[in-house]
């Protein structure tokens, strides 16, 4: 992701584009608010209203599925996608 930044950060590409953090490990809070901090200074709109965090790190493909088949977490991701689009309509 960083390296992707990298290349726009010379043009004005990523200049008000929507875009919302998603990470799957709890481990990665440092690492997030850093990549949060980096988009908001090339000017992305980044959508902070909630944060989606599924831990999904070290697990297995079966375990990963099983993760994101539970109620809450597909609850979690549906509002955190409601929420994106609310967003980049009301923009």
């Amino acid at each position: 992701m960083k390296n992707a930044l990298d290349w726009l950060v010379s043009r004005d590409a990523a200049v008000g584009k929507p875009a919302m953090l998603v990470h799957a490990s709890p481990r990665s809070l440092y690492a997030r608010a850093a990549l949060a901090e980096i988009m908001r200074t090339m000017s992305f709109a980044l959508y902070e209203e909630a944060a989606l965090e599924i831990t999904l790190l070290g697990k297995k493909p079966a375990e990963m599925k099983a993760i994101l088949a539970e109620g809450s977490n597909r609850q979690a991701m549906r509002e955190a996608v409601q929420g994106f689009v609310g967003f980049i309509r009301g923009r």
